[in-house]
């Protein structure tokens, strides 16, 4: 059964402690029917890396954001501001088959994110703000929850201090089980971020060493902070938008740059995963030696 877009593939192990990570190739064929006879057509291999699923860890699916597309395509082209209904000239409703007349952004209550998305401001301690109204300069907020999906996400700041905003960090990762074969550059000549000393191998501006510092600051009252996969970069574009493609109204202080994840390129183990939240694209060949910024994540998986 096909899965939404956007859902990551879980393989179960069969309950054993798996340690390695499963490399399969699977031959895809492209069939053609004909008078009952299933002729092949072409095929190709397929290389999947699937990170190692523990036993007695709960597999299941995790709810999807949708895409916040509120506007729809006209007939017989270009874009309408909003989710019209535009008739064509065969008297069919234009609107009611495109993006915008389905899912959470079609019932926007409005208030707590952009369209079908929803956010819980919280403080730095990890509570919800009393009033989610506030502006960031009256009352300040240190971490965004997704109410659809359940992951929390850090909010960058403008104060040189430890989240901010400015800060960029090469790809670090010496858990062999999920580095994708290479454990990437724990720093960089030029690097610079809060607190770096070059002496202090904990202060370098990597993505390992960054996580490690936020779980021990306790950041949001939660010490399981981690780099987000892709897919989870992702839940949070909206894909409406031309360029800014994050809500700025709860992620404050964001940057048009692109964001590591924590997804392994497959075919390539010098390349990671990156999403761009300048236009909502991702890019596979982001060489691991690189600065880019970081957002962290907690929860799911």
């Amino acid at each position: 059964m096909a899965k939404p877009a956007g859902e990551e593939c879980k393989i179960s192990t069969g309950g054993k402690n798996e340690k390695k990570r499963p490399v399969f190739s699977i031959a895809v064929l492209w069939c053609i029917v004909v008078c009952g006879l299933i002729k092949v057509a072409y095929s190709y291999d397929l290389l999947l890396m699937v990170p190692p699923i523990l036993s007695g860890k709960k597999i299941g699916w995790q709810p999807l954001n949708d895409t916040g597309i509120t506007w729809s395509g006209n007939y017989a082209s270009g874009n309408n501001a909003t989710c019209l209904s535009s008739t064509a000239p065969d008297g069919d409703n234009v609107a009611a088959a495109q993006d915008c007349s389905y899912g959470k952004d079609v019932n926007d209550d409005g208030g707590d994110g952009h369209a079908g998305f929803s956010f819980t401001k919280l403080a730095s301690n990890g509570q919800a703000l009393a009033n989610q109204n506030a502006d960031y300069t009256t009352t300040s907020w240190a971490c965004v929850k997704d109410n659809v999906t359940g992951l929390t996400w850090e909010v960058k700041t403008d104060d040189s201090g430890l989240h901010d905003k400015d800060d960029e960090y090469t790809w670090y990762n010496t858990d062999s089980t999920n580095n994708g074969g290479f454990v990437g550059y724990a720093q960089q000549s030029g690097n610079s971020c809060y607190g770096y000393d070059s002496g202090d191998p904990a202060t370098y501006c990597n993505t390992q060493d960054y996580v490690n510092r936020v779980n021990a600051a306790g950041w949001c009252g939660a010490s399981d902070w981690r780099v987000p996969t892709r897919t989870e970069l992702e839940s949070i574009v909206i894909y409406d938008h031309y360029s800014f493609t994050l809500d700025t109204d709860f992620f404050v202080h964001a940057v048009n740059s692109f964001f590591w994840s924590s997804s392994p390129y497959a075919y390539n183990i010098n390349y990671t995963w990156c999403v761009s939240f300048a236009n909502g694209l991702s890019s596979y060949d982001n060489y691991r030696s690189s600065s880019y910024a970081v957002r962290l994540v907690r929860g799911g998986q």
